[in-house]
């Protein structure tokens, strides 16, 4: 009896485990998708349909994907749009199973598939996936309701479907063929060779990004042209399939196009299409074709139309090319003479022909005049005059951008108002207006930086002041100016307003770079000197020269620097004041009050 009830409970706990087995994997994800599949007709994964089979009034379509990409193989080899074949199988995959008529039920109504339209089929459906190949008839619409019927291949059981289904199976390959029209997206264009009766143009990219034309004419190319050129190119589409078997192409005018675009990617592959004549019912479409295709297709006239484009167009109308905040080096040649500007840490410097700290405003000048300047004109074939003009340049610039030089050679031309130049060693000159290079830029002292001295004042040690057979000097003794001579006692007014000017000294105007005389500005025998000796700095004093007045102040130099510059007239009053004053006598005893 024990033995019973022992059975009888095991029979109950494995009765109870199954039923919960059961109540709990029938809410999991995968027994929930495997109802959802068993509640469509084709009860399959879009993600593992492979290959795919489709038969519609007359016409085969076959595709298959490799590595993520649809590719039709069936009615002609040729790329399909990917997005749509998704969508369609996505769209089958989800048609609902309606009423089942089993073998049985027929049986019992007198009816075969063939009075559901299974004779001869409407369509037909066959796919791959990794469990094999299956297949589907689309029979008639059944005859109350939006239902058809579909039946498995090898199954006598016939399902009804929405009829939409039957949209989802393409009449024609066109439906899902890819109708873009280039490959190449815009940014792996890396050239450009356009034929056509207006003449062969050729682009290339460079790899420093830059755009340059080869042909008809040689030279930089405007980058923001070539790129709406290669945009427009790319962002064509196919209107009409028109043919894929081999053919006669005079018919099309494609045997000797009247246009022949080819895009070069990054790998030196071309991608070329060749545009023919318009279609005498449709004048808004060309007849085209790809150069190793045999298929013919229509694209939009207007589209075709912008490839006859002046080929000048094309062309940088920009004498330097080079963004500005780029530009590091810039060399000035002219004659015998070379000034080399270098940024270094965003400060200009000046390396040759002495080293000197550049004025910023100066080189900012420089450089957006010539990052300003644009072509007048374009001389494509040059006289032996215009030749031998930039063969011996007057000036010769060269902006460095990166790890890129730039060289122009620049010449006035004949009638002195305007500048031929060469960029680099392009075959083609160009004309542009004469405030491209102004006198100055070739001038060192245009750069230098006007300031002279910049000297804090704690730093003085002392001050000696020659004029007129006068000496004066003050020495600094625990922060406060003091004299040797008990006669005298410091300016003290006077003192404040020249370390004033010392902290920051600036002239408004440099006049010469190693004059071949001091005579003409009065400092081959100087009117003052003034010396000022420095304590704990690497500079052990300066020396200013004064000269003769000049225009709006007087002419000034630093002992050991060959610039004659000119100090403003209240600045060098300043610097040239007597630096004591007598002392003065105290009352005896017998001459107070």
């Amino acid at each position: 009896m024990k033995q019973k009830f022992t059975t009888g409970m095991l029979f109950i706990s494995a009765i109870l485990l199954g039923a919960f087995i059961w109540f709990v994997e029938r809410n999991s994800e995968d027994s929930r998708l495997q109802e959802v599949r068993t509640q469509k007709i084709f009860a399959a994964y879009p993600a593992e349909i492979s290959w795919i089979h489709m038969e519609r009034e007359g016409v085969t379509i076959e595709c298959v994907r490799t590595a993520g990409i649809w590719r039709m193989t069936i009615p002609v080899d040729a790329p399909v749009n990917s997005a749509v074949v998704e969508k369609m199988i996505a769209g089958m995959a989800n048609v609902e199973r309606g009423e089942l008529i089993t073998a049985k039920t027929m049986k019992e109504r007198s009816l075969t598939p063939a009075d559901y339209g299974f004779e001869e089929p409407r369509a037909k459906i066959t796919f791959r996936n990794n469990r094999g190949t299956f297949t589907w008839l689309i029979g008639r619409d059944a005859p109350l309701g939006d239902d058809l019927y579909v039946m498995a291949s090898g199954n006598q059981n016939i399902i009804s479907a929405p009829q939409t289904l039957l949209n989802l199976i393409p009449k024609d390959p066109a439906w899902i063929r890819d109708r873009t029209l280039f490959k190449n997206t815009a940014a792996s264009v890396r050239g450009i060779d356009l034929r056509r009766t207006g003449g062969f143009i050729q682009l290339r990219q460079t790899e420093e990004n830059r755009w340059i034309i080869q042909q008809p004419f040689t030279g930089s190319a405007d980058y923001l042209q070539v790129h709406q050129l290669i945009d427009h190119a790319v962002a064509a589409t196919i209107r009409d399939f028109i043919l894929d078997e081999p053919t006669d192409l005079t018919v099309y005018g494609l045997e000797d196009p009247e246009t022949e675009l080819s895009l070069i990617d990054q790998n030196e592959h071309p991608q070329s299409l060749l545009i023919g004549k318009p279609l005498a019912e449709k004048p808004e479409t060309r007849y085209a074709k790809w150069a190793d295709s045999p298929s013919v297709f229509t694209v939009a006239s207007d589209w075709a139309t912008a490839f006859e484009l002046d080929s000048s167009l094309l062309r940088s109308r920009q004498i330097v090319d080079a963004q500005l905040p780029r530009i590091s080096k810039v060399s000035i040649t002219s004659g015998d003479g070379q000034i080399d500007l270098l940024r270094t840490n965003n400060l200009w410097k000046i390396k040759r022909p002495t080293l000197w700290d550049a004025e910023p405003k100066s080189v900012q000048t420089l450089l957006e005049t010539l990052t300003a300047g644009t072509v007048a004109e374009f001389i494509d074939a040059p006289t032996a005059a215009q030749t031998d003009k930039i063969k011996n340049p007057q000036w010769t610039v060269e902006i460095t951008a990166g790890n890129r030089t730039r060289t122009l050679r620049i010449h006035r031309t004949d009638t002195k108002d305007q500048l031929i130049i060469q960029r680099d060693d392009e075959s083609s000159f160009c004309i542009t207006e004469k405030t491209l290079f102004k006198k100055q830029f070739a001038d060192p002292l245009f750069f230098r930086s006007r300031t002279l001295l910049e000297i804090n004042p704690p730093q003085i040690k002392s001050i000696e002041l020659q004029k007129a057979d006068k000496s004066f000097r003050v020495e600094k003794e625990e922060d406060r100016f003091i004299t040797q001579d008990r006669t005298q006692s410091p300016a003290a007014d006077t003192l404040s307003e020249l370390t004033a000017q010392l902290i920051k000294l600036r002239t408004d105007e440099f006049v010469a770079f190693n004059p071949e005389s001091l005579e003409t500005y009065g400092l081959e025998t100087p009117e003052a000197q003034l010396t000022v000796t420095l304590n704990s700095t690497n500079t052990l004093g300066q020396v200013i020269l004064f000269g003769k007045p000049a225009e709006g102040g007087r002419y000034a130099m630093l002992r050991g620097q060959p610039v004659v510059f000119v100090l403003p007239k209240k600045t060098a009053e300043i610097l040239t004041r007597e630096l004591t004053q007598p002392v003065e006598e105290q009352p005896t005893e017998n001459e107070r009050p």
